[in-house]
């Protein structure tokens, strides 16, 4: 009969041991888990992507910011099964079932950076209250993606330029600095401080004797005489123009009373008739403008006239009266 082993206190210990790691392992799976919702119930959305450059499987999936799930496949679709919007990668999403309400038809899927240089992710859009809610299979549409490559090359691009104008500035203010060009001449030469300095002591030349009150400016500013007849004088003028307004003299009648304008429209009527009449060729004016038989009878004997004259001056005897003494 075989003796039965006995359990020595190193045994106890040891399985002891193993007891407490496998329940502080089986407790950190456990809170782990949960922590990445990794035994939440999911059901799986699909969204199609022109690229899903980074986005790998077991990629965190968000909704507002915040994990609800996790990139489940990454697949490539047929040419010829691809929309006509020309997506050609499809992005299975598993999302806990506990944010469905969030995730509607009006929802958006965009891959974003987990910092500037992190990890990629896709991140969902909540959907409006009045939009159906998207079942379980269903295709969630995609956002264009932020190419962070394109962004930082324009960055390198436009860093470069900010260099460029940077040496083209430094060496720019280096001429001027030497005292190249207009602008240079300004800086460096002292003939405009002297200049300016010159006119500083015109200036001042100039304008003490006025603010002393010597000449015809100064006598201007310090005057008050000059300031009560400035005064008077608008005083008289402002009594004059209410005369004006209130139709007093002739000159307040040509402004407010219209029997001028009444006296002129009734000239201006007789004027038109009478000048009607010369032109329908009535009295003597009229034939004179409108009769040629009598323009050139007159024409004629202006010119008779002028041709008598002139015989008369040539020979003033010829027409002197014989004068005979009985």
């Amino acid at each position: 009969m075989r003796r039965a082993r006995t359990v020595t206190w190193d045994q106890v210990r040891v399985g002891l041991v193993l007891i407490v790691a496998l329940t502080i392992l089986g407790v950190g799976i456990f809170f782990i888990g949960n922590v990445g919702d990794q035994f939440a119930t999911r059901y799986r959305l699909i969204t199609l992507m022109e690229s899903a450059a980074g986005i790998v499987v077991g990629a965190p999936v968000q909704v507002a910011g915040q994990n609800v799930g996790q990139v489940v496949a990454v697949e490539f679709i047929r040419p010829e099964q691809r929309p006509p919007s020309g997506e050609a990668v499809a992005v299975s999403l598993g999302v806990n079932t506990d944010v469905q309400d969030q995730i509607r038809a009006d929802s958006r899927a965009r891959v974003r950076t987990q910092g500037l240089l992190g990890d990629r992710l896709i991140d969902i859009e909540p959907g409006a209250s009045d939009q159906p809610i998207l079942a379980d299979g269903d295709t969630l549409a995609a956002a264009p993606a932020i190419s962070y490559e394109e962004l930082l090359g324009q960055a390198a691009d436009a860093i470069e330029s900010l260099t460029t104008l940077s040496d083209d500035l430094t060496s720019t203010l280096g001429r001027v600095a030497e005292g190249e060009g207009s602008l240079g001449q300004l800086l460096v030469d002292d003939g405009l401080y002297t200049g300016m300095m010159a006119l500083n002591e015109n200036l001042n030349a100039v304008l003490g004797p006025v603010a002393a009150g010597e000449g015809a400016f100064g006598q201007l500013l310090r005057d008050d005489e000059l300031y009560e007849r400035l005064l008077s004088t608008t005083g008289s003028l402002d009594s004059v123009t209410a005369l004006v307004l209130a139709g007093d003299g002739t000159l307040g009648q040509l402004v407010t009373s219209d029997s001028l304008y009444r006296a002129l429209t009734a000239s201006a009527i007789r004027a038109d008739d009478l000048l009607a009449s010369i032109e329908r060729g009535d009295g003597s004016i009229g034939r004179l403008v409108t009769d040629e038989a009598l323009y050139e009878e007159l024409l004629k004997t202006i010119v008779d006239l002028n041709a008598f004259l002139q015989d008369v001056r040539a020979n003033p005897k010829k027409f002197m009266p014989v004068v005979k003494v009985f």
